[in-house]
This record gives structure tokens, C-alpha cells and sequence, in this order.
């Protein structure tokens, strides 16, 4: 089985591409040439090199991939003009349709993508659980508007028949994190 990883040169992607290689999976990333790609320089994966915004990337870095999980993302907590707001959506948001789009094209078996707890937004004082409602929409926070969005599109996906599984992760601390 053949899985591609796509923001591999972050923290969630990098951890997860070498526990896959550690379970004998063999792995493809996707990575912008542009980005820091040090987590997978000295890995033995398959490297293809392309952008979420380009959906012939897409298809071809999916091309004979069994299973994706697709942890790219551009992550702000910055608001930033309308040229910021684009490049967010952009690629949150239509990089996950291109990744959904290949992964139905190639019959690809199941899809996990990485979501954040951005997505369900903040309602104080109470404690939130599997039952409080999403609040998301904040002005000054467009990032967790672009995960909504996100899970919104895998929803459909799923609704179509296409094995998606939304991973909502929140404070992803571990091995090779900066902040250890």
C-alpha cells in the first residue's frame, strides 16, 4: 500500500510520515519546493513536489496512492488583508477539494483529513462536548473559518460515497516540536 502525506514538512505531517515508514508503509509527500522541508529530507519517501492550489499537482502526486492523509494546511491566527484572506482559502480550503477530487478519480480507500479545534470556535463559559453547538464564524479569526469550510466539503465527500475520516486535532505536541 502506497500513502501520501501531504504537509510533511510541518509537525503533525513529519511525526506521521516517520511512524508510517516505522510500520514498513511505503510513502509519498507532497511538498511546495518553497517550504522548510527538513522533517523528510534524509527519509526514504517517494518526494513529489507541487502546491494544494494546483489541482494536476494533486492529481499526479495521488497518482498509485492507496490511502492520503492530508495534513497540509496554512495555518494564521492573523487576520491580514484580501490578498492574505485568498491564499488562506485557497489553500485550506481548495487544496482540500483537489485532494478529495484525485482521491475519488484514483478510487483511493479512505481519505484522513486534518481539521482543528479552530473549527468549533469558542463559546464561554461553557464546557464544550460532542453536543455544543459550532461558533466559528469570527471576523477577526478567518483561519478556523476556512476549516469549517473544510469539514463541510469532507462532509459532502462522504455524503458521495468517498471514505473521509476528519482527524480534529488541538495542541499537537510531541517529537521534533520546537516547543520541546
Amino acid at each position: 500500500m502506497k500513502i501520501l502525506v501531504t504537509g510533511a514538512s510541518g509537525h503533525l505531517g513529519g511525526n506521521l510520515v516517520r511512524r508510517l515508514l516505522k510500520n514498513n508503509q511505503l510513502v509519498k509527500v507532497l511538498l511546495r519546493p518553497e517550504s522548510n522541508n527538513e522533517a523528510v529530507q534524509n527519509l526514504d519517501v517517494e518526494k513529489y513536489y507541487g502546491d494544494l492550489r494546483n489541482e494536476n499537482a494533486v492529481l499526479e502526486a495521488m497518482r498509485g496512492c492507496d490511502r492520503v492523509y492530508h495534513c497540509g494546511a496554512k495555518i494564521s491566527t492573523q487576520n491580514g488583508n484580501s490578498r492574505f484572506l485568498k491564499t488562506l482559502y485557497d489553500c485550506n480550503v481548495i487544496g482540500t477539494i483537489h485532494i478529495l477530487r484525485a482521491a475519488r478519480q484514483y478510487g483511493v480507500s479512505r481519505v484522513v483529513v486534518t481539521s482543528s479545534d479552530s473549527a468549533v470556535g469558542y463559546n464561554p463559559p461553557d464546557v464544550a462536548d460532542e453536543n455544543s453547538p459550532v461558533y466559528p464564524f469570527y471576523p477577526f479569526f478567518p483561519y478556523g473559518t476556512t476549516k469549517v469550510c473544510v469539514e463541510h466539503e469532507c462532509l459532502k465527500a462522504f455524503a458521495d460515497g468517498l471514505d473521509v475520516v476528519i482527524a480534529t486535532c488541538c495542541a499537537i505536541v510531541g517529537p521534533k516540536n520546537m516547543l520541546i
